[in-house]
This record gives C-alpha cells, sequence and structure tokens, in this order.
C-alpha cells in the first residue's frame, strides 16, 4: 500500500544516477527532515526523519544536476514502508518516496548561484510554502548529521 505524502527536507547526499532497463534515467537520493517539541519536563527534544527518494525520467535528470547535498527540497509522491535487516540482525523499516512532483526551495549553504535550479523546473511554490522558506535563516549549517528544520 502507499499514500500520497508532501515533505520539506535537506538533501542529505547528492543525488545517485543511473539507467534501468527500460532505458529510464533514475536519481536516487536521501532527505532529512527535522522536528522539535517540548518533553512533558520542558525539555527541547530533536529528532530527524530520513527518507530514501527515488525520481525518474525528466525529474530525475533536473534532480541530478541541479540539486545537491544540503539542499532544501519540497516532494510530494507516494510513500511506501519497506522492512529490512541490518547488519546485527535488527529489524528496520525504511520510508520511501516516489517523486510525483518537487519544488527547488534554494540552494542551501552552496555559494554556487550559477547551479541554482531554474524556477520553470516545477510548479509554484505554495503560499504557506513560501511563507515558510522565507524564515529560513541564511546561516544554516549543513554539515554532519543534524539538518535544519525548513519550518
Amino acid at each position: 500500500m502507499s499514500a500520497k505524502v508532501t515533505i520539506i527536507g535537506n538533501l542529505g547526499r547528492n543525488p545517485e544516477t543511473r539507467v534501468n532497463a527500460n532505458n529510464t534515467f533514475i536519481a536516487n537520493f536521501s532527505i532529512a527532515v527535522n522536528h522539535q517539541r517540548k518533553t512533558a519536563t520542558g525539555e527541547q527534544m530533536k529528532k530527524t526523519d530520513w527518507y530514501n527518494i527515488t525520481a525518474t525520467g525528466k525529474q530525475a535528470q533536473i534532480l541530478a544536476e541541479y540539486a545537491r547535498k544540503g539542499d532544501p527540497l519540497l516532494v510530494e509522491g507516494k510513500q511506501t514502508f519497506n522492512p529490512w535487516t541490518d547488519r546485527e540482525g535488527n529489524s528496520r523499516v525504511s520510508v520511501d518516496i516516489l517523486v510525483q512532483d518537487f519544488r527547488f526551495l534554494g540552494t542551501g549553504n552552496r555559494s554556487d548561484e550559477a547551479q541554482a535550479a531554474p524556477e520553470s523546473a516545477s510548479s509554484q511554490i505554495p503560499d504557506d510554502i513560501r511563507e515558510a522558506i522565507n524564515t529560513i535563516p541564511d546561516n544554516l549549517d549543513f554539515s554532519g548529521d543534524n539538518f535544519p528544520s525548513v519550518m
């Protein structure tokens, strides 16, 4: 079973690309989505959820060319949960999303504005998302595994 989801997060790695047996261009990457809330004792608790993302065709080509680690991205797609076993024998579940649409939300901490994706790569950003983008500080640090939240 799959569900349609929309997520906003930061690329955890540059897209990895391949062409399958049907000559379809495929790009795979991960997105980190951060959550912050207060516990019952009033302490701040931070949690990062990771999503495995797969794009195909023209979308995959655009993402492979323009998206880089740390870039904020909005992804809409079909979500599936895939169980697997790690090296220690522990049961795990990955959250995988097949891209149906995406929107570039900026270039993260990259200084090479020439690499920025064209606005026409996807549809207009909704007003509520645009408002959230305008609250993103300019001095974000995308090093390591702790990506800042974009909302």
